[in-house]
């Protein structure tokens, strides 16, 4: 899995920093968590397929993380798109999106399956699985969890030669988890290999204060991704606006025994987000503060942070 901040700002763009879009790819494919506008560039500079998103989930209807979705859907239907996009979020995106369509005439080429964001799964296919859950901010809000299930599993080809199994592609179906029958008889992938190992996950707080209800939500998360729009000074501005300061997302990494916490959806007054990534670290110290183009690569349960996509390889 590589995680791609396509935009780390919050409310509005800076020099440095685009609005908020995460770009998660898998072995499965491409998968978007909000889209800020500007996202196509974004997408350009980083040499990403937009036609490779599968599903776009975005957290709530405010400017900063939405106004690049109607674009994006325009761009994917210029590129002669014909595969089915899933979109996750609230009734008022697609109420919006609706409008859009009806005003500009996007006359898009694939088919957009739209699922209204609420607790639980809302998108499910063999590898991957995400799940949602409902964050406190000034508008319906949601924080989203993605898993990578990874299927193949550790294959022993002497108990499936012992069991009289070809090979072929009958080891390759019970290494992928599926039972077969030969000469009448069903064996399992249990008998041939090890277990599947535990999926990866990823959490994105989107926006929200900080509150204890989210821990459950992202416990043991490889990574936590969560709004750091303001220092801890601000906490009160923070409690005022319904957002979270380095400190909250530091302790809630704390509580949720994740491996590595990402701050990102900084306030625009500051210029270095240094500061921000320090009063974190004081709390949980596996801390980084995100930028516009970094890469979190993880693989065979090792996660490296790259300060630049075109070093993600």
């Amino acid at each position: 899995m590589k995680i791609v901040f396509l935009g780390t700002s919050a409310a509005v763009p800076t020099k440095e920093r685009n609005t908020a879009s995460i770009y998660i790819m898998t072995t499965n494919g491409a998968y978007l968590f909000d889209a800020g506008e500007g996202l196509q560039k974004q997408l350009q500079i980083a040499k990403l397929n937009p036609i490779k998103i599968k599903a776009v989930f975005i957290s709530h209807m405010h400017f900063d993380h939405v106004l690049g979705l109607p674009g994006l859907l325009m761009t994917m239907a210029l590129m002669n798109r014909k595969e089915p996009l899933t979109i996750v979020g609230t009734r008022k995106l697609f109420q919006f999106l609706k409008m859009f369509d009806e005003k500009f005439y996007m006359d898009l080429t694939f088919d957009v399956e739209f699922v209204e964001a609420h607790q639980g799964s809302v998108y499910e296919n063999k590898e991957i699985k995400v799940t949602a859950f409902p964050t406190i901010h000034s508008t319906e809000s949601y924080a989203y969890r993605i898993y990578e299930y990874k299927l193949k599993r550790k294959f022993y080809p002497e108990k499936a030669l012992k069991l009289g199994i070809p090979r072929g592609p009958l080891w390759n179906k019970l290494q992928l988890g599926d039972s077969i029958t030969l000469n009448g008889k069903k064996i399992t992938p249990e008998m041939v290999s090890d277990p599947p190992p535990p999926p990866v996950s990823v959490s994105i707080s989107g926006d929200t204060a900080y509150f204890d209800e989210l821990i459950d939500f992202f416990k043991e998360s490889d990574v936590l991704i969560y709004e750091s729009t303001f220092s801890k000074e601000l906490v009160n501005k923070a409690s005022e606006m319904l957002h979270s300061t380095s400190e909250q997302a530091a302790l809630a990494a704390l509580k949720s025994g994740v491996k590595l916490l990402v701050l990102y959806h900084f306030s625009e007054r500051y210029k270095n987000a240094k500061l921000l990534e320090e009063e974190a670290k004081k709390i949980f110290p596996n801390t980084v503060a995100a930028k516009d183009f970094m890469c979190i690569k993880i693989e065979d349960n090792n996660i490296n942070v790259i300060d630049n996509i075109e070093k993600c390889e």
